[in-house]
């Protein structure tokens, strides 16, 4: 999962926005306020105090477009930025492309359009990418933990089935005895679960290693491979390259993998 699919996950499914779009405004304030670009220094209170202010709609300006980009575009083009991650990353790559030339377009006006350097351009493009990463980067590190840690629920119910929690909504509830096999595909999950002729497959949106977590609990559960979990009541036919997982006349062969070593010595 990319990191942009994490900052996404917190920003609009936790509901951190206008957390995020007041503080990276405060931020690019304050660093521009306390690094005193553009040649311009404070010599006494006053003129910190005047610096401050001429700083503000810049910090002012990234909040605007931000909340611009979240809700006046989706509307006019009609689509929806909280549950597609890569429309939302492209809107704001376009939020810092909008933000930085709004920045440049105040300052050439404030010089009557006679100081553009080109230099000067390429060097505040490097600034701003700097600051908003400043704050992007801990927002998506957060989102992935939130993330990871909304996949962890409870693992057993009154009734001791397992109660496997994926991705936003998505459940399953399932008996332990009756889960055979669990095959990651990319952003989703299939388990396959125990029945008089083949297996019943389930599918839900969730990543393999918040299932390992959620099973932690239950030792015939094991990782054998990045893509597989197997229940050892079902295993048969062990090697040192593939375990066959089998019921009646359906079988899985299952690739043993050497980076799950411990895992795979104590099945061959």
């Amino acid at each position: 999962m990319k990191i942009h699919t994490y900052f996404h996950w917190a920003y609009h499914k936790f509901g951190w926005k206008h957390r995020y779009n007041l503080g990276t405004g405060l931020f690019i304030w304050l660093f521009l306020l306390l690094t005193r670009p553009f040649g311009v220094y404070a010599t006494d209170l006053y003129h910190f105090l005047a610096l401050a202010m001429f700083l503000l709609p810049v910090g002012i300006s990234f909040i605007l477009i931000s909340y611009l980009m979240d809700y006046v575009f989706p509307k006019w083009l009609k689509i929806d930025l909280t549950s597609n991650p890569k429309v939302d990353g492209f809107s704001w790559l376009l939020k810092l492309i909008l933000f930085v030339h709004a920045i440049y377009l105040m300052r050439l006006i404030r010089c009557d359009w006679e100081c553009f350097e080109l230099f000067e351009y390429i060097e505040q493009w490097f600034a701003f990418i700097l600051m908003i990463l400043l704050t992007y980067l801990p927002l998506a590190l957060y989102g992935r933990s939130k993330f990871f840690h909304s996949l962890v629920g409870t693992t057993e119910d009154e009734k001791g089935n397992l109660l496997i929690q994926g991705d936003g909504k998505d459940q399953l509830t399932l008996n332990s005895d009756e889960l055979m096999l669990v095959k990651a595909d990319d952003n989703y999950v299939d388990f396959y679960i125990s029945s008089p002729n083949e297996p019943v497959k389930k599918t839900i949106r969730a990543t393999l290693t918040s299932i390992v977590d959620q099973l932690s609990q239950h030792p015939q559960f094991q990782r054998v491979h990045r893509s597989f979990i197997v229940n050892l009541r079902y295993t048969e036919k062990r090697n040192f390259k593939t375990l066959a997982v089998k019921k009646g006349e359906w079988s899985m062969d299952i690739p043993l993998s050497p980076s799950f070593k411990d895992a795979v010595q104590s099945l061959v």
